[in-house]
């Protein structure tokens, strides 16, 4: 899994439904911990075919090797990545994760903590499931809705107010 630096998230609620063919979906409302709000907002872009993959990424390390720099989001930018192959687990924790790749060239971009452990649940995290890999993408700040100034995450618009993300899914997949 991954590491902000010195951060954390609350959640503060959970809702769940069962969805088209019985897959358990989950959305879940965060509040920012302080520390990261002065954290800036990424686009990051496919770097085999420059698809926009995703609006609203974040820096993170990899909390099993801290030289490896990723970035995380809490929302994927719909109908730009989906989901490969099965669920597996890394050697590093009994997180279940699922390979991510670009919608348009199939290239790997990342991949999706589908069911996180207990033991990276209790860690410091940003409470991102979607990570993507710094070699997969080619990043750059965003910008507020001005377009002059750069976006933090203490001004970013909640997953339901963002109009970056108009075309979103409501519920994210946690295939339980």
């Amino acid at each position: 899994l991954f590491q902000p630096i010195r951060t954390t998230w609350l959640i503060t609620a959970i809702r769940c439904t069962t969805g088209p063919g019985g897959l358990l979906e989950m959305a879940y409302d965060c509040q920012l911990h302080p520390s990261f709000k002065t954290k800036p907002v990424y686009e990051l872009r496919c770097v085999s075919c420059d698809r926009l993959v995703c609006v609203r990424g974040m820096r993170a390390i990899l909390l099993a090797n801290r030289s490896v720099e990723l970035f995380s989001t809490d929302m994927p930018l719909a109908n730009a990545v989906r989901l490969f192959g099965s669920n597996y687990q890394t050697n590093n924790c009994h997180c279940q994760i699922q390979d991510v790749v670009c919608s348009v060239c199939g290239a790997a971009v990342g991949y999706h903590v589908t069911v996180p452990c207990q033991g990276c649940l209790n860690s410091c995290n940003n409470g991102h499931f979607w990570m993507y890999h710094s070699s997969c993408v080619e990043s750059s700040e965003r910008l507020d809705e001005s377009g002059k100034d750069i976006l933090y995450w203490a001004r970013i618009p909640s997953c339901s107010d963002d109009s970056n993300l108009s075309t979103r899914p409501k519920w994210v997949e946690c295939n339980r």
